[in-house]
């Protein structure tokens, strides 16, 4: 069985429920101002949008100490971990690149349910 066939959804097109928000937890390294830190985590939010399950948890590292500034995105989709990240000569531009990563991946989930990772397993 896929990881994705463990998701709960009927189909591709049944909207997600995303009554609840979640809140990703944000780690910093080197100087990252609070406008850059706001505009990654809604540049993270939005491209959530096309999970195609409940996002369960979500982390968001932005990092200016390192060699270009990079920004790497963890987001666990009903059990399924999404890793992206991304380097740019800035940490908006890093920021974006991110996003459509993210995004793109998110939606290959959807679309082709049965590549990725394994599912998880109940113990």
């Amino acid at each position: 069985m896929s990881r994705i066939d463990q998701i709960d959804r009927t189909s591709p097109q049944v909207p997600v429920d995303r009554s609840e928000h979640v809140h990703p937890q944000v780690h910093t390294h080197g100087d990252v101002s609070r406008e850059a830190t706001a505009y990654a985590v809604g540049k993270l939010e939005a491209a959530l949008h096309h999970a195609p399950a409940p996002v369960i948890r979500t982390s968001l590292t932005l990092d200016s100490a390192s060699y270009g500034d990079r920004v790497d995105a963890h987001v666990d989709v009903n059990g399924v971990g999404v890793h992206v990240h991304a380097v740019g000569e800035t940490l908006q531009e890093a920021t974006d690149l991110m996003q459509e990563r993210l995004r793109s991946r998110l939606r290959r989930i959807r679309r082709r349910p049965h590549q990725g990772p394994a599912a998880p397993t109940a113990a």
